[in-house]
């Protein structure tokens, strides 16, 4: 669009200030390029000098700063507006729905490839820094330096910093695929955007979790022990303390390889319901599934890792010799487990006592799944319910029958001993009607408390599965009554068609009768 601006009002040089635009002419121009609004378009406008081949971008509204000053008057001999382009979307969404399912479907697949890389390399870095220390105990020396500085340990523990690094690439490759399988669900080109800060937290820590592990060298730090003196020891122990915490992922390999997770029916009903299945979701589902598979499972590896850890810290910087320490870190590590503490063995270490209180934590916690699981089995399941509650129905029933025969009974007798009593006027007398009337009114106590135990018991014997079990059987009948009336109503038209053709024939046959029966008379006459 070309739009001749000669005598427009401008002030001030072309390539320092902006021009000057009447309200009429910005009027005409803002129509003509389809800006609804007065005070601004969204379009930009190239003018160009009479004298040069230079170009200027201008707003439709003027700069205040330039009225102010003046200065002179540029002529301009045409203006092209240029729209803008819309922003292109991403290629991936302008793709159809299935095209989209599958895209997420390698998604997912990559994820979990990730997943089993990240494990199977975690898990050959931890055998590594577990082969690396026990060749280290193995070391018959007093002082155990000599080990450290050969060349399978540097080798041993290059093969664990190397795997590390892949670890830790690995790792951000699973946030990069997680990122855009939530792009893709929410149809958003920016990663920023779907990404809260929770999720670059736990990268975050994630990524330090993992990348500690015992670096290739012999390292030496000073340490306090518990007595209050510093010695020199090796930094490994705690290093290899820590990386065990990357056992974490062997639960993420749990979920991604779950059915839960695997079958395409459960996501669809997870994005519906808006459930996200987690680690802790898989967990539960394991628990009410298979319990003491998993509480076994969870108390076994717990004390395994308790007991080695406990082991590394008490051989690393103390003199107990291998032979010894294996046994009384089982043995410590049990009675700290189990929340005992006898007191004959305690950690000599600030490492020992770290894994301790580890120790007594995860301890607390598998004494209270182990509860709960006892618990879950103790409780009756529902056909065991069903037949105790009919059973103490019966039993309330015939005790209230019985109560009920005693207030009969005491009533009959309490009224024949008040007659005697107002006949005779005796201690005797006096003492069986009170002691009647006492019986009399147990009975009517225990007669009440009976028919209300009863009638809890049957509210409690009726809950919400019974309840919606109930309303799918009536809906059930209501609809076969529907299809029978239905057809009982067909057949009754059917009839009835039936009837009609019936009627007509029945005419039909009178009137042929009557015609007969007039020839006949025509004939005799």
């Amino acid at each position: 669009m070309l739009i001749d601006l000669r005598g427009a009002e401008a002030m001030g040089d072309m390539d320092q200030r902006q021009p000057l635009i009447s309200a009429t002419e910005r009027l005409e121009i803002a129509l003509r390029a389809g800006c609804p609004r007065l005070t601004g378009c969204s379009r930009k406008m190239t003018l160009r000098h009479h004298d040069s081949n230079r170009e200027q971008t201008i707003p439709l509204v003027p700069s205040k700063r330039g009225r102010k000053r003046a200065g002179p008057e540029p002529k301009y001999t045409e203006m092209t507006i240029i729209p803008e382009r819309p922003v292109e979307p991403r290629a991936m969404f302008t793709k159809k729905l299935g095209a989209r399912i599958e895209h997420r479907k390698h998604l997912l697949l990559r994820r979990r490839w990730l997943v089993d890389l990240m494990v199977s390399v975690a898990l050959i870095g931890i055998a590594l820094m577990v082969l690396e220390n026990e060749l280290y105990y193995m070391d018959a020396s007093d002082e155990m330096t000599s080990e450290k500085d050969s060349t399978v340990s540097v080798m041993l523990k290059l093969f664990v910093s190397l795997s590390t690094g892949v670890l830790l690439v690995a790792i951000c490759l699973y946030y990069h695929t997680g990122a855009e399988i939530t792009m893709l669900d929410a149809k958003v080109d920016d990663p920023l955007a779907v990404t809260p800060l929770t999720t670059w937290l736990l990268l975050l820590v994630e990524l330090v979790v993992c990348a500690v592990h015992p670096f290739p060298g012999d390292i030496w730090v000073w340490m306090e022990d518990i007595d209050g003196g510093k010695d020199k020891v090796h930094i490994d122990g705690i290093l290899s303390v820590l990386m065990m915490f990357r056992l974490y992922l062997v639960g993420r390999f749990l979920v991604v390889h779950s059915p839960l997770l695997t079958n395409q029916s459960t996501q669809t009903i997870s994005a519906v319901s808006h459930v996200k299945i987690s680690m802790s979701f898989v967990f539960k589902a394991a628990m009410a599934e298979h319990p003491g598979k998993v509480v076994a499972f969870c108390m076994v590896f717990m004390f395994s890792m308790s007991v080695w850890a406990m082991r590394t810290c008490e051989l690393y910087y103390t003199d107990i010799s291998d032979a010894r320490s294996f046994y009384q870190s089982m043995w410590l590590s049990a009675i700290t487990f189990l929340t005992v503490g006898y007191g004959d063995l305690t950690p000599m270490t600030h490492c020992g006592r770290f894994i301790a209180i580890v120790t007594g934590l995860m301890g607390l916690a598998s004494t209270a799944l182990l509860v709960a699981v006892l618990a879950k089995k103790l409780e009756q399941t529902r056909s065991e319910k069903y037949v105790f509650n009919y059973l103490s129905l019966i039993h309330l029933e015939n005790k209230r029958k019985n109560y009920a025969a005693d207030v009969i009974k005491f009533a009959i007798k309490v009224n024949i001993l008040r007659k005697q009593f107002e006949r005779e006027r005796t201690k005797g007398s006096r003492v069986n009607l009170s002691y009647a009337s006492w019986r009399l009114s147990n009975a009517i106590r225990s007669m009440r408390s009976t028919r209300v135990q009863r009638s809890n018991l049957e509210e409690a014997r009726v809950g919400l599965t019974e309840v919606s079990q109930q309303v799918s059987q009536t809906q059930s009948l209501i609809s076969m009554l529907a299809a029978t009336q239905g057809q009982i109503l067909d057949k009754l038209t059917d009839l009835q068609g039936r009837l009609g053709y019936r009627d007509e024939d029945i005419t039909e046959t009178e009137e042929d009768e009557g015609d007969g029966e007039a020839e006949t008379e025509a004939d005799q006459d």
